[in-house]
């Protein structure tokens, strides 16, 4: 269902960090989970493809190599203190070939649900998961902040 990845290096949890200080995020994506407009998730985002090529390879220099020779994209992920959440997610349940998300959390106290399972993870963690897994996140009195890969395996 999921798998604990190891913790990323001092230097590329400050790499990243740093990194997310100096890209611009974004918060007008409706991805509709299991509540559909009923509860729609209140996040913002920035992805690789929208940043300068320096940027592009100091985010991609922080992973193993054969992650990022597997994936699609690359993308921070930031959910407000209080307010910000990530509805259930089930778009890929019955998909027979679905994105492998690595996901790793830049900040404290973060942790996400994986089927039935609330799994915290670490600053510095990370976690892997199919999306044909219900995931989600529940919105804390902290801001969450994670890097993310969608790899194709």
């Amino acid at each position: 269902m999921y798998t604990l990845r190891d913790a990323l290096s001092s230097e590329n949890l400050t790499a990243l960090n740093t990194l997310r200080s100096s890209v611009t995020f974004v918060s007008n994506s409706t991805r509709l989970g299991v509540n559909n407009f009923d509860n729609l998730s209140v996040y913002e985002y920035s992805k690789w493809k929208t940043w300068n090529r320096t940027q592009r390879s100091t985010f991609k220099n922080c992973f193993a190599t054969a992650d990022i020779d597997k994936a699609v994209i690359g993308y921070f992920l930031k959910f407000p203190a209080n307010t910000g959440f990530l509805d259930e997610m089930n778009a890929w349940n019955d998909a027979t070939a679905a994105g492998t998300i690595v996901a790793y959390s830049l900040s404290e106290n973060n942790s996400i649900r994986i089927g039935e399972n609330t799994v915290p993870i670490a600053q510095g963690q990370g976690i892997e998961f199919s999306l044909t897994n219900n995931h989600a996140i529940s919105a804390s009195a902290t801001e969450g902040n994670w890097a993310c890969l969608m790899l194709m395996k």
